[in-house]
């Protein structure tokens, strides 16, 4: 884990970590926000494209990004199956079925909210101390699609 000395974002020169910080934040809440909730997870690739001096925005926005990503697609493949599986159990007759389907998919999704809400707090945390978490998997992710983009002018 990479930690940061203090500097400032090249975006509205708010300090790095607040930024980093707002990456995962800002799509939190957005994703709370009808309609909203559908395009929140694009800010941090924006971020991402904009900011020019800090490694730790760079970071942190690209995880975001990432991170979100992988739970709007959750999201829309556990809809999907839903919408299947209860369908066919609607159609087969069976009830139980339909309310097993339904059960089963809404507990893996809650699952997946926990453990996405969970790593995020942990993020915005870490970003606040000015260091580079990686979440597992995602954090990985991240560094290697950052690393295509240009160099930020401040490293650790």
């Amino acid at each position: 884990m990479n930690t940061y000395q203090p500097h400032r974002s090249s975006l509205g020169g708010l300090d790095a970590n607040i930024m980093a910080l707002l990456c995962y934040l800002v799509t939190f809440v957005g994703g709370l926000i009808p309609v909203v909730k559908y395009v929140a997870w694009l800010l941090p690739l924006v971020i991402v494209f904009l900011e020019k001096e800090s490694g730790l925005v760079k970071f942190h926005a690209m995880q975001a990004f990432v991170l979100n990503l992988i739970s709007f697609v959750v999201t829309v493949l556990i809809t999907i199956l839903t919408v299947v599986g209860a369908g066919a159990a609607v159609v087969a007759g069976s009830a139980v079925a339909t309310v097993g389907v339904v059960s089963v998919l809404g507990v893996i999704s809650l699952v997946v909210g926990i453990a996405i809400l969970v790593f995020s707090i942990i993020a915005m945390v870490k970003s606040y101390g000015y260091q580079a978490y990686n979440i597992p998997v995602i954090g990985g992710i991240a560094q290697a699609l950052v690393s295509k983009f240009p160099p930020a002018n401040i490293q650790s």
